[in-house]
């Protein structure tokens, strides 16, 4: 398959601490996260270093409650006092936010009163539709969050997709119907909406025109080769229309050499967008342009800062924020490619710069990466980036170090999709703001799973703070179905 990049499947939670003011007092929620040391013995130490000394340690699968962090190291409470330990040896569980005062909301569907942040606990009974419940917090596990409320004089958990906050949050909510409507977005888009807006009240939703009708963008995407997936995919995802299976000898075509055209449904699916309006599904609409308020080398950090990312180092940090500054391209986007065309170790020959042939060379992005009559997919990459033969000076080549790499890939990918209305892991693989005639084209990957794992990935970005102002743009059609296309059985 012919693709810039490929794909992986990762989640991370976001979680909100929102300081408000209240009686002339600045009052604010308190954020414990509550996890376990992966491996021990783990040092405690003094301060967030190893030059801070030791002042204990903790056994392997022993509990800690974290309360804060500072770069790799978490602060945690030990003996009655405040010590460090190293990110990487803790587990993150859960996370429990105390709402400093407590806050209203709204029940807007029936929903069990359990004793425990988890559909595992018991339920005292349910909180009904219409009533009012008191919060104190919320707990957050496995990517949901459970309202912690009172049932019965009890303390009682809810899920909180079945609450919204009200009282001084109240405005703020008729506000933002209004919003909605002047953008433009469906009823059908709004529920999902409003939970994120009411969870992320600094995120910005935009309404994106796409001005297709959604039967004509669909059609164009189950077109044969267009929406493909991988051969290991379970054969419930895979397509048998004419062309993409031969029934005589009960095989699935091949496409680019492991793949097999996905089902309608499928494509259907990850087309259309009301699926994603989630918290983890909401990154693929995010925008790639340059914003200092959301993009920084703390962000890039917490991207890297995982897995032995081989970019886990300063000068590396540097290097992709300023290569996304200068081509005005979000640098953590650009470093969540580079993840997904080198991997976490990167250990590819387009990166080594000891290349035999082409020593000092880089390509980080893998453009021009593929097999030809006379080159393997590293050579040709690599010939590319010294000036392809011509001593072509696009993109700033030859891109004899690796910082060169990093801008001229961002201007590459500034020149030929941001600039080309194609500005979000959705719109680059899904061509729909430039007319109907370009869908199906100039189409970032034919992998019909890529924005969605795209997004997913630089989610990490963002996992130390979810308190960014981050803009997503979320594409309409025309004459939309009413209903959501569910996600077919696997």
């Amino acid at each position: 398959m012919t693709v810039l990049i490929s794909v992986f499947l990762l989640a991370m939670a976001v979680f909100l601490i929102s300081p408000f003011c209240l009686g002339g007092k600045v009052m604010a929620d308190t954020t414990v996260r509550t996890g376990y040391v992966k491996s021990g013995p783990l040092f405690v130490r003094k301060g967030p270093g190893v030059s801070y000394s030791r002042v204990g340690t903790l056994k392997e699968k022993a509990a800690v409650s974290i309360t804060g962090s500072s770069g790799s190291w978490y602060k945690i409470r030990y003996k009655s006092l405040t010590r460090y330990v190293y990110k990487k040896h803790i587990a993150v569980k859960y996370v429990t936010v105390t709402y400093s005062p407590k806050k209203r909301a709204k029940v807007i569907s029936t929903v069990n009163a359990r004793k425990g942040p988890g559909a595992s606990y018991k339920s005292y009974g349910t909180l009904k539709m219409g009533t009012t419940a008191i919060l104190a917090g919320y707990t957050t596990k496995n990517g949901s969050k459970w309202y912690k409320t009172t049932y019965a004089s009890k303390t009682a958990y809810a899920k909180s997709t079945y609450l919204i906050i009200t009282g001084a949050a109240s405005s703020d909510s008729t506000d933002f119907e209004s919003y909605m409507k002047q953008q433009g977005f469906p009823d059908s888009y709004k529920p999902y909406l409003r939970i994120l807006h009411r969870d992320h009240p600094k995120w910005v939703f935009k309404a994106q025109d796409t001005g297709i009708y959604w039967s004509s963008a669909l059609a164009a995407e189950q077109g044969l080769g267009v929406s493909v997936v991988s051969s290991s995919t379970s054969s419930k995802w895979k397509s048998k229309e004419t062309g993409a299976y031969d029934p005589v000898r009960k095989k699935y075509v091949v496409f680019d050499g492991a793949w097999n055209q996905a089902s309608d449904a499928v494509v259907a699916y990850y087309l259309d967008p009301r699926n994603f309006i989630t918290e983890k599904g909401i990154y693929q609409f995010m925008g790639h342009s340059f914003d200092p308020a959301s993009q920084t080398t703390a962000t890039i950090k917490s991207l890297v800062d995982r897995n032995s990312c081989f970019m886990n180092s300063s000068g590396y940090i540097k290097d992709l924020y300023y290569a996304g500054k200068d081509a005005a391209v979000n640098p953590n986007v650009l470093t969540s490619m580079v993840i997904v065309e080198q991997g976490w170790r990167g250990g590819s020959g387009l990166i080594s710069g000891n290349y035999s042939g082409y020593n000092g060379y880089y390509n980080h992005f893998n453009i021009g990466a593929f097999t030809t009559a006379k080159m393997n997919a590293v050579q040709h990459g690599l010939w590319w980036a010294k000036g392809a033969g011509t001593g072509a000076t696009t993109y700033g080549r030859p891109w004899n170090s690796k910082y060169k790499s990093l801008k001229g890939g961002a201007a590459f990918y500034s020149s030929n999709y941001l600039t080309n209305h194609q500005y979000t892991y959705y719109t680059k693989r899904f061509n729909v703001l430039n007319g109907l005639k370009n869908v199906a084209r100039h189409q970032y990957s034919t992998c019909i799973t890529g924005a969605e794992s795209e997004g997913n990935l630089v989610r990490y970005a963002y996992s130390s703070s979810d308190d960014y102002p981050i803009c997503f743009y979320i594409p309409v059609y025309r004459n939309m179905p009413a209903a959501v296309y569910a996600r077919p059985a696997e």
